[in-house]
């Protein structure tokens, strides 16, 4: 299926036409209760129903609520409005509505499909490129991954990124970034995949200055770079960062993009050193307009550095066991290199100690200078 895509500012008035398009005469839209006046200002008259009990890590419970408000309100499509949990909530329902059963949901057994428009309200996960979503069943995480949830439209508005904290507009940024790089050199990654990594990750490198600037013009390109590069991760999926990152925003706090950007540079550096990877690695590097490729690890540190983002606290020997052990070998599987627990424990170390003295001063000076 090929996504419908709309997108540039103001963009989000077309939401009635997009859905006229589509067919849809009623939708359910998933969306948290901050954005209902933006949502009630776009839609206007159309018949519509909200739906906002849903939390940050989506569970069967929430989705099931869905369905029965959609249901109830003779609703006859979705709209997700809002970050990674509001499109993984409205995919979610959209599978409760068309399989026969929440078993045959979970084991990917069905294939109606259903309208669902994604308009994304941040600029970092790509999950409206993705036909991938997170559901927790009785507090355990299960991945749904079928064709019918990609998302059948989309609206790219880069003014909805306007009011985002400025934590959150670097973290997600660092997450499309991180997805462009993963998905370019992951065992998946095809010639196509890489198409998309590149303009994800060349998307964010040459904007994310004047964006977080306030530049609306570069917000746009922000916003389309983390869609490229939820179309990158759809073909190659993510690779070691992504997989290191998921304990490292459970104990620590760190929003996701931020714990994927924090062992990005480690990896890299760890991959140097396998003579298979090498021509990924150099490929990489001279897409992203690097000298060698040494320069990528110094690089992403010296954003890191330069954006301020804050280090956890240095582990102790407990903290890194209980990292080590939390990361699934198998996620390691689309990694170029399959790292032993013994290396991911040591990424983990040097990843959570940050340089100081001429050593700092050498990847913020690449940054700095980075496109000038």
């Amino acid at each position: 299926m090929v996504q419908q895509l709309t997108r540039g500012r103001g963009s989000l008035a077309k939401l009635p036409a997009v859905l006229e398009k589509l067919g849809v005469r009623k939708p359910l839209v998933i969306c948290s209760r901050s954005l209902r006046p933006t949502l009630a200002e776009a839609l206007g008259e159309h018949p519509h129903a909200v739906f906002s009990g849903f939390h940050a890590n989506p569970d069967f419970q929430d989705c099931a609520a869905g369905r029965a408000m959609y249901l109830a309100q003779g609703c006859d499509g979705l709209v997700s409005l809002g970050g990674g949990s509001a499109m993984d909530t409205g995919k979610a329902i959209k599978a409760l509505l068309v399989a026969p059963d929440a078993g045959a949901v979970l084991a990917g057994q069905w294939e109606a499909r259903l309208a669902h428009l994604a308009i994304p309200a941040t600029a970092g996960t790509g999950s409206e490129a993705t036909s991938i979503a997170v559901m927790y069943v009785e507090g355990k995480k299960h991945s749904l991954d079928h064709p019918a949830l990609l998302p059948e439209a989309v609206i790219l508005d880069p003014d909805l990124l306007a009011s985002l904290p400025l934590y959150h507009k670097k973290s997600c940024a660092l997450d499309a970034l991180c997805q462009g790089i993963e998905s370019y050199w992951a065992r998946k990654a095809t010639e196509d995949s890489q198409v998309d990594a590149f303009l994800a990750f060349t998307g964010v490198l040459d904007n994310l200055r004047p964006y977080l600037a306030g530049d609306p013009g570069a917000a746009a390109e922000i916003q389309f770079a983390a869609y490229r590069s939820g179309c990158a991760i759809a073909v190659s999926r993510t690779t070691a960062a992504h997989a290191l990152s998921y304990r490292l925003t459970t104990r620590y706090g760190l929003a996701h993009g931020h714990a994927c950007m924090l062992t990005l540079p480690t990896v890299w550096e760890a991959m140097l050193e396998d003579t298979d990877v090498l021509p990924v690695l150099m490929d990489l590097a001279q897409k992203m307009r690097l000298g060698s490729e040494l320069m990528g690890p110094r690089l992403l540190r010296g954003m890191l550095y330069d954006l301020e983002m804050p280090f956890p606290p240095a582990p102790d020997a407990d903290a890194l066991e209980d990292l080590t052990q939390s990361v699934n070998l198998q996620r390691l599987s689309n990694n170029p290199r399959i790292f032993t627990r013994e290396e991911i424990r040591d990424i983990y170390r040097r990843s959570m100690m940050p340089l100081t003295g001429p050593e700092r001063q050498a990847c913020l000076d690449i940054w700095r200078y980075y496109g000038r």
